[in-house]
């Protein structure tokens, strides 16, 4: 399912929805992976199936209520890693320390895909709960070493009110939770 809001007070509640998928930036959508993100919205929108839920935003004011809501008031401080996709298993009336977020800068998985097709099939079987091919494709992306912090940012329950940690931590830490959510 797929919406185009001005806020999350528009976002419907729906107890089969297990996965949220926030299309987030500064309406910057010319070039690179934000416009292919932008222009596959549908098929995108189709392709994560009845459980999830992408969202993205229909004037400027919705990208900052997303980050303040899901990550409290560092909008400056994630303000370069815009545009983005946040992917989370709460709906934004309920996030709690248990809210699992994964932040994932476009320009970052650009680099991190060279084929950006794949990118949105990984990103569909992530959603979907079928594949955790997205982390590892974002472990072995280019310059992980040198950009630990930059590429994925996130907080889990493992580590709560957590924004940016090591890769390879995260990458640990997201595996325990998409395994445990897989073994329900």
């Amino acid at each position: 399912m797929g919406y185009k809001l001005t806020s999350l007070v528009h976002l419907p509640f729906d107890n089969n929805v297990k996965m949220y998928v926030f299309s987030i930036g500064d309406g910057i959508w010319d070039g690179g992976l934000a416009e292919i993100v932008h222009r596959n919205f549908d098929n995108i929108a189709r392709e994560i199936g009845s459980n999830a839920i992408i969202v993205g935003a229909l004037n400027e004011a919705f990208h900052g209520e997303v980050v303040d809501r899901y990550f409290g008031k560092i909008y400056k401080d994630l303000k370069n890693e815009l545009p983005a996709l946040l992917i989370t298993d709460t709906h934004p009336n309920d996030i709690s320390d248990d809210s699992m977020k994964l932040l994932i800068p476009l320009r970052r998985a650009h680099e991190a895909y060279p084929v950006i097709e794949q990118f949105l099939s990984d990103l569909a079987s992530f959603v979907r709960g079928e594949s955790d091919d997205l982390l590892k494709s974002l472990e072995k992306g280019v310059g992980l070493a040198k950009a630990a912090n930059d590429i994925v940012k996130f907080n889990i329950p493992i580590v709560p009110g957590v924004i940016g940690v090591n890769l390879n931590s995260a990458i640990t830490h997201l595996r325990f939770w998409w395994n445990d959510r897989n073994n329900k």
